[in-house]
């Protein structure tokens, strides 16, 4: 630890830190040095000359924001001399700068405005003459423009670029007066490799790049803090807001998330909120070849109410069934179980997770004792080694991915393990090209290395720490790394480097996706993986651990909250008699015993005859199941099903009743993002027609069906209710979350500062399990009929299902969804580069454009899935992992046919 010094910076005597410069010691105590290219979330560049001081013993002016401070200096920021010659450099930009404030969307909040009306500039003696007053401004992006004749060159945005979405698409061209930033090669920003994060358009001290919603909106009016709506990073904002309109997203600076990054969605695509198609009205029909009639909220409460009425009665209540959301907070998933459990009677409540990362809780259950990620997104920051596996951050959880971009660049290791070369396998030190559906052998391999060669944990860890090594050494034994490419086709020599690398690192970290949990053996491949971590210590340390990245905003949350067929909150056992005899004295009624049914099964069950009812919040299973005509099918024999959502999605098309919901900005609540943390949303604007809360139409419901759940109208009340019955929750109240903003479970008490690293000390299970499970090959297999292996996945510009993505301009990036071929695959069938194509399968055919790559293997097809319109999980089929039934979206055997 570096002793503290002390500096005196205009007769004022301060403590700095070493490695500090003036300008920080300044800002820390208070005092303003005028500054246009320093920003505190960029690295220090002193190219503006604003912020220049005079130090006692020491010559000229030099800048303080490059300036490291040391002992006993003396420093002055206000001498005449100083503010002299600060007045003059601000006369030159102020003299190369368009004088439109007045229109200017930065009017009030410029930086210029600011340093001129600082150093007194009320007059100039220069022509004003903007240096690029004839360049045209750049209107290429939906999102933002850029005005080169405003730009001041300060290379904040540049800096920006590189330093914090480490994208590196912008550069400056020319020389002195003639300098400008440019995108590309002097492109268009629509055509250049720039990702649309807006880090660049926050950064601007100017008006040069402009925020196209606010310069048409105007200045907010009230900023509201809350918790992006897209995937389960959790990044948060400010969102602005004039009268009752989002204006603009503000990451929050001070969040350990997203430390004031963003993507393009979470900072430009919440305009969904507003769009013309938003459901604000409850709507009725008897048959599913009726038209949909708008009525109240009370004449389609008791149309509910009379039909599962029926049904409870005919069939029991375990005909009835609920998907609660991910998309919804952590309130709305506690209530949605307790009303199926409290109410109708049934432990038949799932969410999404069920198609996503329920391998990953299954897995880490097993080897672990708990399913949720180990460690902190931070620590990706402190880790040696990081090992991505079948996920691609870059796309699926942008800033995740940039955080890693920045790691890579200091030097931090990195092995890719994914059939397709992704961005990071593009400058990774080991890319695992893995046949799609072998991650058990990969990992065993890797294992049978780091034993081989001794390489493994201390004794005294794996005497204390884990049990059942003797087994699972039997098991790797035979995974040589020669049979492990036989299986995998990673060549035996990468194998061999990329268990090295990875025993021996410090502190490694894994990372994991869909491409890990979608496969047949999903379950058996999180094993392996978490199995690796055990075997080498990796795991209840910073900087380590098994951290699966979470698809959606809430799916961590919606399974905390205990929206699954065999657990109550925080993963508590139905079949325990004690959990079940706390929860039926809160709630009041007796509970059912046994675990109810997933999802996939109530809809087999439908076909059976057994299962009547469905109620679908903030889910579109139309859309984004596998063998979607079976799913839809099976949504159409239903007596009654209940569609809870934004918009009239795909599955609402089979409803005998769509009820309107608020968006997250008209929302009150929770989301628990992937590294386990607890923050707030916040209600900003009001909801559209009559549309309401998620959670108040749940107890809503539930009243109608004359059995209250919650007696309060305070969501705060809820989550009191939830968090008392919850020994890891008991530590987190709404007051805490205002003031801290964020805790990470477990909270077992109010004291509790909540947990960055788990099983520090022990496991929740005791002992770590060994577990290597038996390789089994994918049980789609290419075929001479079906000769490719389709994955699929996501791309940066939309999410998951599409539905609200689909309604910005996000759309004028990627229009739909597009197969990727390899060249050699094309050539040897003769087709072209931007084709149209059938993909097929035994279950169905869509129409596709190709995408010639080397990024995917030969053989191998990769698309995504966002766009109902092409229905590319119509093809998918309902192969599913034997122990948590979810589906094998990433190996399935397909061919390709000319249109």
């Amino acid at each position: 630890m570096s002793e503290p010094f002390t500096v005196t910076i205009d007769g004022q005597e301060f403590t700095g830190q070493s490695g500090q410069t003036i300008m920080e010691i300044a800002r820390d105590n208070g005092i303003n040095i005028p500054s246009l290219c320093d920003s505190p979330h960029l690295d220090s560049f002193g190219s503006c000359r604003m912020c220049i001081v005079e130090i006692d013993g020491r010559g000229g002016t030099p800048s303080s924001c490059t300036t490291p401070a040391n002992n006993g200096m003396v420093v002055s920021t206000t001498s005449d001399k100083l503010w002299r010659l600060r007045k003059g450099i601000t006369e030159l930009y102020v003299s190369e700068h368009p004088l439109d404030c007045l229109t200017c969307t930065a009017n009030g909040d410029c930086e210029l405005q600011d340093v001129a009306a600082d150093v007194g500039l009320r007059e100039l003696r220069y022509d004003n003459e903007p240096a690029c007053e004839n360049i045209p401004i750049d209107e290429s992006n939906p999102f933002f423009s850029f005005d080169a004749s405003k730009c001041i060159v300060c290379s904040r945005c540049i800096r920006a670029c590189d330093g914090i979405q480490a994208t590196h698409a912008l550069s400056i061209d020319g020389r002195g007066y003639f300098s400008r930033i440019i995108a590309g090669v002097d492109e268009p920003f629509m055509t250049s490799d720039c990702v649309s994060c807006g880090a660049c358009v926050g950064e601007c001290p100017v008006g040069a790049l402009e925020d196209i919603v606010e310069r048409s909106s105007g200045i907010p009016d009230n900023w509201v803090r809350t918790t992006c709506a897209f995937c389960g990073v959790g990044c948060q904002f400010d969102a602005g807001i004039k009268g009752n309109k989002l204006v603009i997203m503000k990451p929050v600076v001070d969040s350990p998330v997203n430390e004031g990054h963003s993507c393009v969605k979470g900072r430009f695509a919440s305009a969904y909120v507003h769009h013309k198609d938003r459901l604000t009205q409850p709507m009725i029909r008897e048959n599913i070849d009726d038209e949909l009639r708008e009525v109240s909220w009370g004449e389609a409460y008791q149309f509910i109410v009379n039909r599962m009425l029926s049904i409870k009665d005919e069939y029991g209540p375990d005909a009835i069934g609920a998907i609660t959301s991910s998309r919804s907070t952590n309130e709305l998933n506690y209530l949605g179980s307790k009303f199926m459990r409290a109410v109708i009677g049934t432990n038949n409540v799932d969410n999404c997770a069920r198609v996503c990362h329920s391998a990953t809780v299954k897995g880490m259950m097993t080897v672990f004792g708990a399913g949720a990620g180990t460690n902190s997104l931070g620590d990706i920051d402190e880790t040696d080694l990081l090992l991505v596996s079948g996920c691609n951050p870059i796309h699926g959880h942008p800033v995740t991915g940039s955080r890693i971009l920045r790691a890579r660049k200091r030097g931090m290791g990195l092995i890719v393990a994914d059939p397709k070369v992704t961005e990071l396998a593009k400058i990774s030190d080991i890319h695992l090209q893995l046949r799609p559906g072998t991650n058990v052998a990969l990992y065993q391999g890797l294992a049978h290395v780091i034993l081989r060669e001794q390489l493994q944990a201390s004794d005294e860890w794996i005497a204390n720490r884990t049990e059942n090594l003797e087994p699972f050494k039997e098991m790797v034994a035979e995974m040589t790394p020669q049979a492990c490419e036989k299986i995998t086709t990673v060549p035996a020599e990468l194998i061999e480097k990329a268990a090295r690398l990875y025993a021996t690192a410090s502190a490694a970290m894994s990372v994991h996706g869909l491409g890990m949990t979608e496969h047949s053996h999903g379950s058996e491949g999180v094993m392996s993986l978490s199995s690796l971590a055990l075997l080498t210590g990796n795991v209840g340390r910073p900087g380590t651990g098994i951290n699966p990245l979470r698809g959606q905003n809430n799916v961590q949350g919606s399974c905390d909250m205990g929206a699954l067929p065999n657990v109550y909150t925080n993963y508590q056992s139905v079949t325990d008699d004690n959990v079940r005899k706390a929860y039926e004295k809160s709630w009041g009624v007796s509970l059912p015993p046994t675990p109810g049914m997933t999802y996939p099964v109530m809809l087999d069950k439908v076909f059976e005859g057994s299962f009547r009812a469905l109620y679908m919040i903030g889910s579109d299973i139309a859309h984004t199941d596998p063998d979607n005509s079976r799913v839809q099918q099976a949504l159409s024999n239903l007596d009654l099903l209940v569609v809870q959502d934004i918009f009239l999605c795909e599955s609402a098309k089979f409803a005998h009743v769509v009820l309107p919901a608020a968006s997250f900005l008209e929302s009150d609540g929770t989301y628990t993002n992937g590294e386990r943390r607890v923050q707030r949303i916040r209600k900003a604007i009001d909801s559209p027609g009559v549309a309401k809360q998620d959670w108040i139409i749940v107890a809503e419901l539930a009243e109608a069906m004359g059995h209250p759940i919650i007696s309060s109208d305070n969501v705060s009340d809820v989550w009191d209710e939830l968090a008392s019955l919850t020994p890891n929750f008991r530590g987190i109240s709404y007051n805490r979350l205002e003031s801290s903003e964020a805790i990470q479970w477990p909270a077992p008490n109010i004291d509790h500062s909540g947990t960055k690293v788990m099983h520090q000390e022990v496991f929740p299970r005791g002992l770590g399990n060994f577990s290597a499970p038996e390789y089994a090959e994918p049980n789609e297999q290419a075929s001479e009929d079906y000769p490719f292996i389709l994955v699929t996945g996501r791309n940066l510009f939309h999410y998951n299902a599409g539905t609200q993505t689909r309604r910005t301009d996000l759309l004028q990036f990627r229009p739909t969804d597009i197969l990727d071929m390899h060249p050699e695959d094309a050539n040897r069938m003769g087709i072209a580069d931007g084709q149209d194509v059938y993909l097929s399968s035994p279950r169905n055919k869509v129409k596709m454009k190709v995408n010639l790559t080397n990024d995917v293997r030969i053989g191998n097809l990769f698309t995504t899935f966002h766009f109902p319109e092409v229905a590319v999980n119509s093809v998918i089929s309902a192969s599913a992992d034997d122990y948590t039934k979810c589906p094998e979206y990433k190996v399935q055997a397909v061919a390709i046919l000319p249109c």
